[in-house]
């Protein structure tokens, strides 16, 4: 092997698509043996949102007053593609495709982000905590998660090398990913007030104006909406088009709310309630998410000032945005994109090396849970998120 072909296959862009290859291939592989194929080799991909975003390909919003509720960025990409294939491949296998390629980008994203808070070969293990989290499985089936993360990762990378017009043009494409972009475009902001030390005087300049392409993904789909439906804000009208999601009330207490999943879930552990699917997938396991979230962006506060600080209040700001709504229904899945977890838990390596075993089973913890997730997922109709 060639010393340039060595270097290209070592690099970190090398790196990252071999693992998101490789990772696709056994999700995908395994689903496919533990589903009964019914309609397609890839039909496990279409779960729960995945029927809303394949309506939404379909009749771009014209049917369903509820399908507002779900962004276009992800089906109309898939779409798109579709037709750039003149419709000889079909939307799941495009999805994967799509999301593949993203997930590609997104692991890059995540080395080139933890080089900037450490150096050594320990960085690497930010695409491990990353892939074993709870919800990573979500990158595999029709659901817009590889997409939003390969996005605001790359936006977050980039606010870093201080290269605001890119971070700007990316935040555009966000805001018509999902709604959690509005984190990211805080993320990316205290980023640029940290880049001029917390100075507001100085923060004013013409990079700012960048800033301002960040809605445009947002306000062109509320357009759409007004052409197509009369209601520029048809995204948010649309939750109360149906009961499937009565749940979702805004609630500024999130303490009760946060409160109440722990007590439910400690009656639990205590067996005076039923530890049944709903007590797993909607109060466990997003109680855990939380948890770890909170931790690792207090630690970030406290032990890494300074480039921690951003990160740290990312973190803080996430779990309010998470848990606003009432319930904490799919906040596992909400956390994934949170890199607060990723960076801290390496640098949380580095600094207490002697607990390295501990961090390493916490890794495997998470996993534990995204396989059972995961297996649930594909061989019950059971909701995981």
């Amino acid at each position: 092997m060639s010393q340039r072909l060595k270097v290209i296959l070592t690099s970190d862009f090398a790196v990252a698509f071999i693992v998101a290859i490789i990772w696709q291939l056994l999700l995908t592989t395994t689903a496919i043996l533990l589903t009964p194929d019914t309609s397609g080799t890839l039909s496990h991909m279409m779960r729960w949102d995945g029927n809303w975003y394949q309506l939404i390909i379909n009749d771009r919003y014209a049917s369903n007053a509820a399908s507002p509720a779900f962004f276009p960025l992800f089906p109309f990409t898939v779409g798109f593609l579709h037709e750039l294939t003149f419709q000889a491949i079909s939307h799941q296998a495009l999805a994967l495709l799509l999301n593949t390629i993203s997930l590609g980008f997104g692991l890059a994203a995540l080395l080139v982000i933890t080089r900037h808070f450490v150096t050594t070969k320990l960085r690497y293990l930010s695409l491990l905590f990353f892939l074993a989290a709870p919800a990573a499985f979500f990158m595999s089936i029709f659901y817009s998660e590889a997409l939003f993360v390969a996005i605001a990762f790359w936006a977050y990378a980039f606010a870093l090398q201080k290269r605001w017009l890119l971070v700007g043009i990316l935040l555009a494409f966000l805001t018509a990913a999902r709604l959690p972009a509005l984190l990211f475009i805080g993320l990316c902001g205290l980023e640029y007030l940290r880049s001029y030390n917390w100075s507001i005087k100085k923060s004013f300049n013409k990079n700012l104006a960048y800033f301002l392409l960040a809605p445009l993904g947002f306000i062109s789909y509320g357009l759409y909406l007004l052409q197509l439906r009369g209601n520029f804000l048809g995204m948010f009208a649309a939750y109360k088009a149906t009961t499937d999601w009565a749940y979702q009330q805004f609630n500024p207490d999130i303490l009760i709310t946060i409160g109440r999943a722990a007590y439910q879930t400690a009656r639990a552990i205590a067996g005076k309630r039923e530890f049944d699917n709903d007590m797993l997938i909607n109060h466990a396991i997003p109680l855990f998410c939380l948890a770890l979230l909170l931790v690792s962006s207090l630690y970030l506060l406290i032990k890494v000032r300074g480039k921690g600080t951003p990160l740290g209040i990312f973190g803080l700001v996430s779990i309010v945005f998470f848990t606003i709504n009432n319930n904490l229904v799919s906040v596992h899945r909400y956390t994934l994109p949170c890199i607060t977890i990723y960076i801290a838990l390496v640098l949380a390596m580095k600094h207490y090396k002697r607990l390295n075993v501990l961090f390493l089973s916490l890794a495997a913890i998470m996993a534990a849970i995204q396989i059972v997730l995961f297996l649930t997922l594909h061989t019950t109709t059971q909701f995981v998120g």
